[in-house]
């Protein structure tokens, strides 16, 4: 559906694209689609002028102000009718930062069907920003380039009260730019149902299918540790991701046991952003897929040698273009019609639930930019992930001021706060004992 536009300029609907489908199917069966950001400053900021920020904003990305529309032949994005006088904002006074953050994180959107909350919460001389954007429409790169977005607009209007950004009705949402990188045209071309993903191998441990509550784990290193970290990945010319995603694979293998010899297969998330450096205009929306390395547990075998094999893993699907293939599989949820999309996310769906298997997945979210609202410049930072059902498992990890955060949203009581908790234990402990 092309998108409409009204005597202001902003689109009142919006096409939905593969991605959006996706997600938005997903979180109707096994995820809260909640991708969230919280960020911490030693002063206060405006709470009225970052309201106004914050609304502007939704003009700027129109699809922030959007709802889902279920159609069988085509779903779309329409924008909610009364914007200004919806609840997207909440600014409180609390002494107990910690636990005020830990309910916006847990808690659901202010109205069903809202794609983005922000509540600023207010404890002494601290402020502590707290970001919810639903991941139908945005995966953590766009929820770090809307972070962006607002500080620019709240710091325009310190200046100028009047200040009326452009919206941005040119950026693209789908995946044009990536194939357009690639020299591919046609990408439905290149579709091969034969080509898929191996099925899943193991699963994070659960008890039951029951979620009563969401909850979140956070691990931080940094100082040394994190310098450690650093060091480490130069000294073995390997990338920060593939050294957290070791660390991963190694305590699932502590904590599982999977037979030795196996192969068990670990995901992680590729921001397809990186094929096209060149900055065409992208709006804010999910530009992300998934692959699968496998490496077999080994008994007592040093960090460096799991590593060397995860690297190998990690090369081969590069070079078989995995990233391509996840990209394709995206589109043909935007080809066909939404009951078939439904149908399909159901069915792989209810296979998982039949095995008990769903490939536990790393996302390393990356690092963060200092945020700067006017002269305040954030003093820290993390991302949260949405919470998955089991038999699946998502943790995260994401940096910013030489900290990084691992973090992990569950449900309870499917998945133990001690299990959860014990991962992110032995990674951290993994990491922390690297040696050069």
């Amino acid at each position: 559906m092309e998108a409409k536009l009204f005597d202001n300029g902003i689109p009142q609907i919006l096409p939905v694209y593969g991605h959006d489908r996706f997600h938005y199917t997903v979180q109707h069966v096994s995820s809260n689609a909640q991708i969230q950001m919280v960020i911490s400053f030693d002063q206060h900021l405006d709470s009225d002028i970052l309201k106004r920020a914050i609304r502007l904003s939704m003009d700027v990305e129109p699809i922030l102000g959007c709802r889902f529309v279920e159609d069988d032949k085509q779903p779309y994005w329409q924008r909610f009718e009364h914007l200004d006088n919806m609840p997207w904002f909440e600014f409180t006074l609390d002494a107990k930062q910690q636990e005020a953050v830990e309910r916006f994180l847990i808690g659901q959107f202010y109205v069903p069907g809202q794609l983005l909350n922000i509540r600023l919460i207010r404890t002494g001389s601290v402020d502590t920003l707290c970001v919810k954007i639903c991941h139908a429409c945005s995966d953590a790169g766009g929820l770090k380039q809307y972070l962006g977005l607002l500080s620019d607009i709240y710091s325009e209007l310190l200046v100028n009260p009047g200040f009326k950004p452009v919206p941005n009705i040119q950026g693209r949402r789908d995946q044009r730019h990536y194939f357009e990188a690639l020299g591919i045209n046609d990408p439905m071309s290149l579709f091969d149902p034969q080509n898929q993903p191996p099925p899943a191998t193991w699963a994070f441990p659960y008890h039951e299918l029951e979620k009563r509550q969401i909850n979140v784990a956070l691990r931080r290193i940094s100082n040394e540790n994190f310098e450690r970290l650093i060091a480490f990945g130069k000294a073995h010319e390997t990338t920060v991701n593939t050294i957290l995603l070791t660390a991963f694979s190694r305590s699932l293998f502590e904590l599982i046991k999977p037979p030795l010899g196996e192969e068990m297969g670990v995901g992680m998330t590729m921001d397809l952003r990186q094929t096209f450096k060149d900055n065409p205009n992208q709006a804010i929306s999910n530009l992300s897929v998934t692959m699968e390395p496998r490496i077999a547990r080994l008994d007592n075998e040093p960090f460096q040698e799991t590593l060397r094999r995860l690297s190998l893993s990690i090369a081969d699907l590069k070079n078989a273009r995995a990233d391509l293939r996840g990209a394709i599989g995206i589109e043909v949820f935007q080809a066909v019609e939404f009951p078939q999309c439904l149908g399909i996310i159901q069915a792989v769906w209810q296979q998982m639930i039949e095995t008990g298997k769903s490939t536990p997945t790393l996302s390393n979210m990356g690092i963060i930019s200092p945020v700067q609202f006017g002269k305040i410049t954030s003093r820290d930072a993390y991302l949260v992930t949405p919470a998955i059902a089991p038999p699946g498992v998502l943790m995260a990890a994401s940096t910013y001021n030489k900290t990084l955060t691992l973090e992990a949203s569950y449900h309870e009581p499917a998945h133990k706060k001690e299990e959860i908790e014990s991962c992110l234990e032995l990674m951290e402990k993994e990491l922390s004992s690297l040696e050069l």
